[in-house]
């Protein structure tokens, strides 16, 4: 099984559906497994059938049967795709479905059809399961079955993390704090039990997005929702970083005169501004901020570079970045 980051995943995934082999995703709930199968599809201006098989019996997927001329026939059923037009059959939850829709799946899989029902030519298939490490109520699948898949293992990675965070313009706070804190990005189960056996819910990828759509929230009502979602341990970490993030120096203050405006005392304070000027950074204002990340600690500075450039590839290219790079080369060796 191959084991990457989930931009590699979704690489690895569009040669896959190219060679008309089917995908297995396998990793831990709230990874980024169904949002990467839909970016894929949306990608390629390709429909999405998404199947949550946890929810079905098997006869969604035959159809119900009926008596035409004394025989038996299999109505289609309503979510089978009816167009050859290129379509993503997603059937996720797989490891969490009954063994008997488990086996109705694997027919499909095998013989893109099932009974009188086959799939038009232009629908690629993908399959994903968290794995039976993560106890989400799995049923194991059978070697045979595995055997049908090319399987991929989505696990997470704080820079690819941080690709698409900025790719997808998340809140600053929260992607200051996840710099900061690159163990919190995601618990384990194993974590979660460790840290608090009571919580309900731990930190994921997609729990820190569900974190940054209230992130400018009122300080009491946010430090309440995001331990909702992410566990009280972490939320407790994150509200006070919070609180360093509000006290920071304007952005635009510190853009305007990266000389004279103040460096934050704490070790968070210059991972969130250097998080917060990385996000605002454009070819008008980069040599700007680079003056002033010259006045951070080195690894913050070079973080600030990173991201600015992770974030606009453009910005590498410019003169400010070159001569940055020029006067601080031990930090990149």
């Amino acid at each position: 099984m191959a084991t990457v980051t989930v931009d590699r995943a979704s690489t690895l995934l569009g040669h896959l559906v190219d060679a008309n082999i089917p995908a297995h995703l396998w990793g831990a709930p709230g990874i980024g497994k169904s949002d990467t199968v839909k970016a894929l599809a949306k990608g390629r201006g390709a429909d999405l059938v998404d199947i949550r098989l946890s929810m079905f019996d098997p006869v969604d997927l035959r159809g119900l049967p009926t008596i035409t001329d004394g025989s038996t026939s299999w109505l289609r059923p309503a979510i089978w795709p009816k167009e050859d037009k290129p379509t993503i059959l997603f059937f996720d939850e797989m490891d969490r479905a009954a063994p008997a829709v488990q086996n109705a799946a694997l027919q499909i899989v095998l013989d893109r059809k099932i009974g009188e029902h086959k799939l038009p030519d232009q629908v690629r298939i993908i399959a994903a399961g968290n794995g039976e490490t993560d106890r989400v109520g799995t049923n194991r699948t059978s070697t045979a079955a595995n055997d049908r898949f090319a399987h991929i293992q989505i696990e997470p990675d704080v820079d690819a993390w941080k690709d698409w965070a900025y790719r997808a313009n998340l809140h600053p706070l929260v992607v200051a704090f996840v710099s900061f804190r690159p163990d919190l990005l995601h618990y384990t189960l194993n974590e979660q039990l460790k840290s608090d056996r009571s919580s309900k819910t731990r930190p994921t990828p997609r729990g820190w997005q569900d974190v940054a759509s209230f992130a400018d929230h009122p300080v009491d009502i946010q430090a309440d929702l995001v331990a909702s979602r992410i566990g009280d341990g972490p939320a407790a970490e994150f509200n006070g970083f919070a609180q360093i993030f509000r006290e920071l120096p304007s952005l635009d203050g510190v853009i305007s005169d990266p000389t004279g405006s103040a460096i934050p005392s704490s070790p968070g304070g210059r991972f969130a501004i250097a998080i917060g000027l990385a996000m605002k950074a454009d070819p008008s204002n980069y040599a700007n901020i680079l003056t002033y990340a010259d006045r951070l600690p080195g690894d913050v500075a070079a973080m600030l570079a990173i991201d600015a450039t992770r974030r606009d590839p453009g910005l590498s290219h410019t003169k400010a970045h070159i001569d940055f790079l020029a006067r601080n080369k031990e930090l990149f060796q």
